[in-house]
């Protein structure tokens, strides 16, 4: 599994606003190949947030990375954020509901 992890500071007092911008940009990033589970975290201050998206593959991570670019920015914008990184990591170690789920559908 691998992840793709961009993060962003936000206008101050419009915290509410980039949970909405961010809302419709994840279920577009949902559509795509290969894709598992996706995050927007926002930090208890409100400057800082965090998509943390989770892709099946490499490849799949990498086909999806024109689109993820493209939604990640027009969400900034429309929230008045900025996006201040995107990394991408192979996924070491991981528990929890997707890797439940991606067990069961391996069986």
């Amino acid at each position: 599994m691998f992840a793709r992890v961009s993060t962003y500071e936000l206008e101050e007092g419009r915290a509410s606003e980039a949970m909405a911008a961010f809302e419709p940009a994840i279920d577009d990033i949902r559509q795509l190949d290969g894709f598992v589970e996706g995050f927007f975290l926002v930090e208890r201050d409100g400057l800082n947030a965090m998509t943390v998206t989770l892709w099946e593959s490499l490849d799949a991570m990498e086909r999806s990375g024109i689109a993820a670019s493209r939604v990640r920015s027009a969400a900034a914008a429309e929230a008045g954020a900025t996006v201040t990184s995107s990394y991408e990591y192979e996924v070491g170690l991981h528990t929890g509901v997707a890797e439940h789920l991606r067990s069961a559908h391996r069986a």
